[in-house]
């Protein structure tokens, strides 16, 4: 049995394949099974993904309709057999230590999850230049989080945007298949990942947080998350809710008296962001209508002390969206909003 499986899920990738998984083949650790679930592409990958497997037996290629990221994720963790899983983007690239050091990471703290920090590229060519890993892993600088501190350190690894991805961590076999977590189908416009990791994060008994970057994330403008979709509202709304189920389940409105307040109001802020958007084209009432019932469904709860301390971490633009929103100016929101969607689409053509 291979000491990890990396899932990686492919859809019409032909252009940036053959680097990720030679990026994957390439690891320092050679004790690995890498399983390609080709998700129903019209392009060469599917030729590409039996080629490769031709000539390395630890490939396990999977071809199926296509039915998105999420079902590709799962029919990939189904195959896998390993004691810890990780996951790579079909137009993302490993770095060469990854697997080795991390692997050998959380299996001395027997860690549930591990996180390891990525770097960012946008728009960009690959380059051999980001194959380079960084400076020498230093355990010191690692966050090691035991079951008893995971409720207390949630806030900080959730501020800390640890949550948000699976391509950026390990995670133990065991605990996915005992618990049955599995990517929700029902996202197709991305935060699928942030369901996962949160759903997995009620169950384990070890998180680690390695800052040492060992992962590229190449976000090309045909990218599956630079791709606008007004379902990304309902999505949202979503993500919103399985958030809502972990502060039950951890308890975390005791532990925190206005967090969840601040978490609704980034998610508010997030939705204003898209229906803004000149791709959105939602007329007056059907953003009312998205506002209005966000803040009759989620907003009471969220009446547990005062806005003037939450950090948004963005622009003072978007403090103002809160502020008509806790103070129910719906109307007034929405018709922000919309002036500033034209004002933006006017931009863009002067730029054009």
């Amino acid at each position: 049995m291979a000491l990890v499986s990396v899932v990686m899920p492919i859809y019409n990738a032909e252009q940036y394949l053959s680097q990720a998984i030679d990026s994957v083949l390439n690891q320092t650790l050679k004790d690995f099974e890498l399983i390609l679930v080709d998700d129903g592409s019209t392009d060469k990958s599917s030729e590409m993904c039996d080629a490769y497997a031709e000539k390395d037996s630890r490939i396990q290629v999977i071809h199926q309709s296509n039915g998105g990221i999420c079902a590709a994720r799962n029919c990939g963790l189904e195959m896998v057999k390993s004691e810890y899983v990780a996951f790579i983007d079909n137009d993302d690239v490993y770095l060469p230590d990854l697997l080795e050091e991390n692997y050998n990471l959380a299996k001395k703290y027997n860690a549930d999850i591990l996180k390891y920090g990525y770097q960012y590229i946008k728009y960009k060519k690959f380059s051999p230049a980001c194959l380079c890993s960084s400076e020498k892993l230093a355990e010191k600088n690692l966050l090691i989080v035991q079951k008893q501190g995971l409720r207390e350190k949630y806030r900080q690894i959730n501020d800390d945007d640890l949550l948000v991805y699976v391509w950026d961590g390990l995670f133990k076999t065991s605990v996915i298949k005992e618990h049955q977590i599995k990517f929700d189908t029902a996202f197709k416009h991305g935060h699928e990942d942030r369901v996962f990791c949160m759903q997995l994060y009620q169950h384990i008994n070890c998180i680690i947080i390695n800052p040492k970057v060992y992962y590229t994330h190449i976000e090309y403008k045909s990218s599956a998350s630079m791709i606008f979709s007004v379902n990304r509202i309902n999505d949202t709304e979503r993500l919103l809710s399985y958030e809502r189920q972990l502060f039950d389940e951890l308890r975390l409105d005791d532990l925190y008296s206005s967090y969840w307040q601040e978490r609704v109001m980034i998610y508010v802020i997030l939705i204003c962001k898209i229906v803004r958007s000149p791709e959105a084209q939602l007329p007056f009432s059907e953003v009312f209508s998205v506002l209005r019932g966000l803040r009759g469904k989620y907003y009471v709860k969220a009446l547990v002390g005062s806005l003037e301390n939450v950090n948004y971490k963005v622009r003072l633009k978007n403090k103002m969206y809160a502020f008509f929103f806790e103070h129910n100016y719906i109307k007034i929101l929405t018709a922000i909003l919309l002036v500033d969607r034209k004002a933006k689409y006017v931009l863009n053509l002067l730029k054009e």
